[in-house]
C-alpha cells in the first residue's frame, strides 16, 4: 500500500518537472503613456477704452420779464364832442399815420360786408311815417365798428317828396336804427396801401 502511494507521487513529480513549457503565440504588449504637451498661444490682454462722457443737457434759459408797467393815466376822447360832421370826407379829421389816427378821406372808403336792415316799427307804419336816419360809423383797421351814432334825421311828407331835418323822431325809429347798426361789419378803408381807421356814413330808411 505504501509503495503504491510513493510511486504515484513520483510519477506526478516527474510529470510536472519534465512537462514542456507552453509558449504564448502573441506576447503581451505594453503601452507607454506619453506625456502630451499643450501649447498655449500667448494671449494679448485687451482693454476697452473709456467711452466719452455724454454731453451735459442744455440749460433752459429762464426768461426775465421785461414788461414795463405804464402808470400813466389814459386819456379817453369824447367822441361826439370832438367830431365835426362838416369835416367828414374833407380830409380835415386825422392824418395818414398809425392805426390810432383817423383818416378823414382815405383813398378807398370802408365797404360794408354785413348789413342789417331794421324793420319799420308798427307804430311808425300805422302813422305813415317816412324817414331816413343817417348813422356815422367809425370803422377800425380790422373792419370792426369802433363807434357809431345818429348824425342826421330826415323826415319826409306823406308823398315822400319833401323832407325836413329834425333832431329826433319818435315811434321807436331811433332805437331800432341803433340796434341794427351795432351788428354791421366793414372791409376797412385803405390809404397808401394800408388799412386805416376812418368814417363811413350809412342811411337807414323807414316807410319807403
Amino acid at each position: 500500500m505504501m509503495s503504491c502511494i510513493i510511486l504515484s507521487q513520483l510519477i506526478l513529480i516527474g510529470v510536472f518537472k519534465f512537462w514542456p513549457a507552453i509558449e504564448l503565440d502573441s506576447p503581451i504588449s505594453s503601452y507607454e503613456i506619453q506625456d502630451q504637451e499643450i501649447f498655449l498661444e500667448q494671449t494679448i490682454a485687451t482693454r476697452q477704452e473709456n467711452t466719452p462722457a455724454s454731453p451735459p443737457k442744455p440749460q433752459i434759459p429762464i426768461p426775465v420779464p421785461t414788461d414795463e408797467v405804464i402808470e400813466d393815466e389814459l386819456e379817453f376822447l369824447d367822441f361826439e364832442s370832438s367830431l365835426n360832421l362838416e369835416t367828414i370826407g374833407e380830409g380835415e379829421v386825422g392824418q395818414t399815420g398809425n392805426s390810432d389816427e383817423i383818416v378823414g378821406s382815405p383813398q378807398r372808403a370802408p365797404v360794408p360786408v354785413r348789413i342789417i336792415e331794421p324793420s319799420t316799427p308798427e307804430s311808425a307804419r300805422a302813422a305813415g311815417i317816412k324817414a331816413e336816419v343817417f348813422v356815422t360809423f367809425l370803422v377800425n383797421v380790422d373792419g370792426n365798428v369802433k363807434d357809431f351814432f345818429i348824425s342826421n334825421i330826415r323826415q319826409y311828407d306823406k308823398n315822400g317828396d319833401r323832407f325836413t331835418n329834425v333832431e329826433s323822431i319818435g315811434y321807436n325809429i331811433m332805437e331800432t336804427t341803433l340796434k341794427a347798426a351795432q351788428k354791421w361789419q366793414f372791409r376797412p378803408g385803405m390809404n397808401n396801401g394800408k388799412p386805416v381807421k376812418t368814417y363811413s356814413v350809412q342811411v337807414f330808411s323807414f316807410g319807403f
